[in-house]
């Protein structure tokens, strides 16, 4: 790898890794654009994220993973298939990325549930539809922790990725 791809591929690493905390700190934590929905109260609409908690090998709460409800009962999700053998490089590498439709049920029985968001002011039904579609028709891009992970897959379903006045803002890295 030239050094010019190294210095990419962490410039890459970092503004992915800084996209999902500041998705985590600005919403999950503090609603900027998002607000908790509670399930026993409200029926989940298209575009509700369910944020579902990750577990490390001691059982330590780590994190968590992100799914978009797509209506029907069913949730989209987008995870990595990981290797036999999990080190430190594996870790922080590439996985095979699958995208996974589930019903809501089957999900909730088998991840522990976190919380529900839903976009303040709605989000484009036909767009989520639309991207739906083509996740489920097309192969998934690697899956990566902090490059191309959960949080960058469910904001691309709800055409929040590029937005600046969106949940995800683009970080300008200049290299003089």
């Amino acid at each position: 790898m030239s050094f010019t791809s190294q210095v990419t591929c962490s410039v890459q690493t970092i503004i992915g890794a800084s996209r999902t905390f500041q998705f985590f700190f600005s919403e999950a934590f503090l609603g900027q654009h998002f607000e908790a929905v509670e399930l026993e109260k409200n029926d989940p609409e298209p575009g509700d994220l369910f944020l579902f908690r990750l577990q490390s090998p001691t059982g330590r709460w780590c994190g968590a993973h992100v799914g978009v409800y797509c209506g029907h009962r069913e949730i989209i999700h987008f995870e990595g298939k990981i290797p036999g053998s999990c080190g430190p490089h594996n870790f922080l590498g590439s996985w095979e990325g699958v995208v996974c439709k589930q019903g809501q049920g089957p999900m909730l029985r088998s991840r522990s549930l976190w919380r529900v968001l839903r976009r303040r002011g709605g989000i484009n039904r036909t767009l989520l539809e639309l991207r739906v579609r083509e996740a489920m028709d097309t192969d998934p891009p690697p899956y990566h922790p902090t490059r191309n992970n959960c949080v960058h897959f469910a904001l691309h379903l709800l055409g929040l990725d590029r937005n600046p006045n969106s949940a995800s803002v683009d970080l300008k890295l200049s290299m003089g």
